[in-house]
């Protein structure tokens, strides 16, 4: 029993010198929690598509998918991932979780696509809560 409350031979502060150093090597080696891109993709195709009915399949590919590929992967090779996601009849966004550093660029595609952005509502949900609105989401932009 003495051995476990002297550390044996070995000296207290030898010990924690030891235990500090294995603590900061692990949060050295540490990956960084993943970013987090939301865009609600299908709403801004439709909405495009339903602005000019009459283009035909290669213009809408050239003026709406093409743009849109481009920011997706413009965000995918800075590292994000990129949710798809759609909105309730509240304009709620349901998630289970979102990192803190998760940003909205539903507005950029919309830019890319020449549509007008739309602004974020004002009231943002209790940090407890599952369900996060557009103004959560898309407070960082």
């Amino acid at each position: 029993m003495k051995g476990l409350m002297t550390a044996g031979s070995v000296p207290y502060s030898v010990v924690m010198m030891l235990s500090l150093a294995v603590y900061l090597m692990g949060h050295q080696t540490a990956k960084p929690a993943p970013r987090i891109a939301v865009a609600e993709k299908s709403a801004v195709i439709l909405e495009a598509a339903l602005n000019d009915p009459s283009a035909s399949q290669e213009k809408l590919k050239q003026q709406v998918a093409v743009p849109i590929r481009g920011v997706i992967q413009r965000y995918e090779k800075a590292g994000f991932v990129v949710v798809n996601t759609s909105r309730n009849d509240q304009g709620d966004i349901t998630l289970d979780a979102l990192p803190a550093d998760t940003i909205d660029i539903t507005n950029e595609l919309r830019t890319a696509v020449h549509l007008p952005v739309q602004k974020p509502d004002v009231a943002s949900p209790a940090p407890a809560e599952a369900t996060a609105s557009a103004s959560a989401a898309g407070a960082r932009q």
